[in-house]
């Protein structure tokens, strides 16, 4: 079935079979080569124009079947391969029934996928298999543009999913083959070569790029999902929980998706000091912790220099302040993350927030875009040294009836530690004395850890019904969650208040822009405890028996416990190799970071930003609709006088003749220097002009002067092929030559 209409092909054919030089019908033989002629062109240029667009749908639609079903994309695949085998071989379309049949069996398979046609995720679904379904009835013109305007919806709808920069040249790539073909559909008679039309749809891409620029910077911002449905109009995204079991941080481990980058003003901690403060965790079920929901009590803050006041809940040392900006990714999710102990909200212009009692910091919505925040943490704090121990006993809470072996060994920790301790009783306070005991049994705890063979693994074994047990006698392997858990369970066990803090720990500094990149692989749960008169402490189980974890981050770690070949990459660190490919990553992740925040985290206030430079001070809807306008008429001006005014190439063939007629005026007029007879005139044919010219020119130059005119009427005149063409110039350019020589 041919790609272009019945009355397109008619009128081609008339066009195309009748001869350039000459309004006569030619013999019925002679126009029914003609017509022989003309079928087979239109034959090639249809297969060769539906296989262009046919691979332009695969380049569009390659982006979605990493997050479509399978079904789906098989189904596209399909609808495409049947298509070019028809366009192939030349058959007809099917009944226009049967794709009418294929929507509705296509709407029936899509609501029990989704339970519904509408929405995002359903929608997008739908409209490519109706986008497949398009390609069995493409008989008019019409159906051409359908399709073309179908892929650039489908296009759009690929930033739902992902709008990194790589999807960015994607999808010009796309938009480029797309315009390619709806360039080729506007030639009816004469088509030029594909060089052509490709560079003609490039230039187009090429004059919207400053347009486009110009609505991004001047366009209002909108607030809000790209998707107009609420229900789902945020997917799910990797990252932490409000639970964590056995395994859960195994799996964000094997993840590099950046979770946020921070860049610090005036000292950046060191690694050690990075621990990035997320959801916090009290309640344990035997299996998994969730957070503890309590009353929420406002914090108050004091200097380290004040003077004592025991209504106080936090103090901080102002020595150990760390100043820094975050660039949060999208998470879904309401909490923030701050380095350490952040006493006061960070600040921010797209949501507000505020500290709980737990020190964890979260936001007043959730985190549906890119969000920059600024925060002050302090490295040196107390926290809760002047709460009261009744009200720690929500984080003294255990499961009956779970891990019996773990509260046997509290049982021998407390008693062991009672006989060494029974002479220091009655000569210290008994807060002091309590606090020391507590910190006591926390060493042994942590000797235990460090002593007694764990192993840092991101495969452990599986646990059961009594999983700190099994993890704490058994098998003795884990990652950072079976430490944290098990730590914080048998501090309970020990009547020590603690609680799970999960969060981020470490991240690696840029050299190239200076940020801190915090990925999802270095999600961390670590254990704090609370000690009478001291108030809560930071207590990380992992750092016993992988050091390098805190140090120098998960993949090292990883690599000295288990030797994982993933993680020594080329001969590892330090071979020539590995150092190159951490340069190239580092730039590559720098780019994007600018991507990041100068185009996809490009909000009000950035706008707002940049047009202060640009001398608007006031921003609102009429200011930017003037500066739009007027921004649109100096781009539209520009491009109008690039394509008005451009410079007309001549046809080298016309230059080189012209070079012919002008050696042999010189020879004709040697022989009458006085008169400019010999010169062509504009209107004069070559044949003409050499006849008038002949008997003037010397003997030996007329045999070439023959030659070369007739070669040139041979070029201009004659009907030839690609190669053909190609051979004329070349004999036409090397007779000029020899002409002139």
């Amino acid at each position: 079935m041919s790609l272009l209409p019945q009355s397109w092909r008619s009128s081609s054919a008339g066009l195309s079979s009748r001869p350039a030089a000459s309004f006569t019908s030619p013999p019925s033989r002679d126009r029914a080569v003609s017509r022989v002629i003309a079928a087979i062109a239109r034959r090639e240029r249809e297969v060769r124009d539906m296989m262009w667009l046919l691979l332009t749908l695969v380049w569009v639609l390659a982006p979605h079947a990493l997050v479509l079903p399978s079904w789906v994309s098989a189904t596209v695949v399909a609808l495409i391969v049947w298509r070019a085998w028809i366009t192939w071989r030349g058959h007809r379309l099917p009944h226009r029934l049967l794709p009418i049949a294929l929507t509705c069996v296509a709407g029936i398979a899509v609501w029990l996928q989704y339970r519904t046609i509408f929405g995002k995720d359903a929608g997008v679904a739908f409209v490519v298999i109706l986008l497949g379904l398009k390609l069995l009835e493409m008989r008019a013109r019409r159906d051409i543009f359908v399709v073309i305007f179908l892929c650039l919806f489908v296009m759009l709808t690929a930033l739902f999913e992902s709008q990194s920069m790589a999807m960015a040249a994607v999808l010009m790539v796309g938009l480029w083959m797309l315009v390619t073909a709806l360039v080729s559909v506007q030639f009816v008679s004469r088509e030029p070569r594909w060089r052509v039309k490709a560079s003609m749809a490039a230039r187009l891409v090429l004059y919207a790029l400053p347009l486009m620029a110009a609505l991004f910077v001047f366009f209002p911002r909108v607030e809000g999902p790209l998707w107009g449905m609420p229900s789902d109009a945020y997917a799910a995204k990797t990252g932490l929980s409000e639970t964590m079991s056995p395994g859960s941080f195994g799996r964000l481990s094997e993840s590099r998706e950046i979770a946020f980058r921070a860049r610090f003003t005036g000292r950046t901690p060191v690694p050690a000091e990075r621990y990035w403060r997320g959801p916090v965790l009290g309640v344990f079920d035997g299996r998994a912790w969730t957070p503890l929901t309590s009353s929420l009590m406002p914090l108050r803050v004091r200097r380290a220099s004040a003077s004592t006041n025991a209504s106080r809940n936090i103090v901080i040392d102002p020595a150990s302040a760390v100043d820094y900006s975050v660039t949060l990714e999208p998470s879904n999710r309401p909490w923030l993350f701050a380095l350490d102990i952040l006493p006061e909200r960070p600040t921010s212009s797209a949501f507000a927030a505020r500290v709980r009692p737990d020190l964890q910091v979260v936001a007043d919505s959730l985190i549906h875009d890119r969000v920059l925040y600024t925060a002050r943490s302090y490295t040196r704090y107390r926290v809760g040294g002047d709460e009261s121990r009744a009200r720690m006993q929500d984080w003294l809470e255990l499961p009956p009836g779970f891990n019996p072996r773990t509260h046997a060994l509290a049982a021998q920790m407390q008693a062991e530690a009672g006989r060494s301790e029974a002479g220091l009783a009655g000569s210290i306070e008994r807060t002091n004395e309590e606090a020391r005991h507590n910190r006591a049994l926390i060493d042994r705890a942590i000797a235990m850890i460090r002593t007694q063979g764990f192993v840092y693994t991101l495969d452990p074994p599986p646990l059961g019904r009594d999983s700190v047990d099994e993890f704490l006698f058994d098998s003795k392997r884990g990652y950072c969650e079976h430490y944290a858990s098990a730590f914080v369970v048998l501090m309970r066990a020990l009547d020590i208040p603690a609680r799970v803090v999960t969060g981020y720990q470490g991240g690696e500094i840029n050299p190239v822009d200076g940020y801190l990149e915090v990925r999802q692989r270095d999600a961390h749960a670590w254990a704090e405890v609370w000690l009478t008169g001291e108030g809560w402490m930071r207590v990380d189980p992992t750092a016993a028996v992988a050091p390098d974890r805190i140090e120098r981050g998960t993949a090292e770690a990883l690599a000295d416990a288990q030797g994982f070949a993933g993680f020594k990459v080329f001969g590892g660190q330090g071979s020539w190799l590995a150092d190159l490919l951490q340069k190239t990553r580092f730039n590559w992740d720098a780019v994007g970071n600018a991507w990041n925040q100068w185009v996809l985290a490009y909000n009000t206030d950035r706008q707002s930003s940049l047009l202060s430079g640009l001398g608007i001070e006031k921003i609102d809807w009429q200011v930017l609709t003037i500066a739009l306008i007027i921004t649109f008429g100096a781009l539209l001006a520009g491009i109008g006088a690039l394509t008005v005014f451009r410079r007309v190439r001549p046809d080298p063939m016309v230059m080189l003749y012209d070079k012919a007629c002008a050696t042999l005026a010189r020879a004709a007029r040697s022989k009458d220097a006085a008169t400019h007879a010999s010169e062509r005139h504009a209107s004069e044919g070559p044949r003409a002009y050499l006849a008038r010219i002949r008997e003037r020119l010397p003997e030996p130059l007329r045999a070439r002067a023959d030659a070369t005119i007739a070669l040139y009427e041979q070029l201009r005149c004659a009907r030839h092929d690609a190669g053909g063409g190609a051979t004329l110039r070349a004999r036409f350019a090397a007779s000029v030559a020899a002409l002139r020589s």
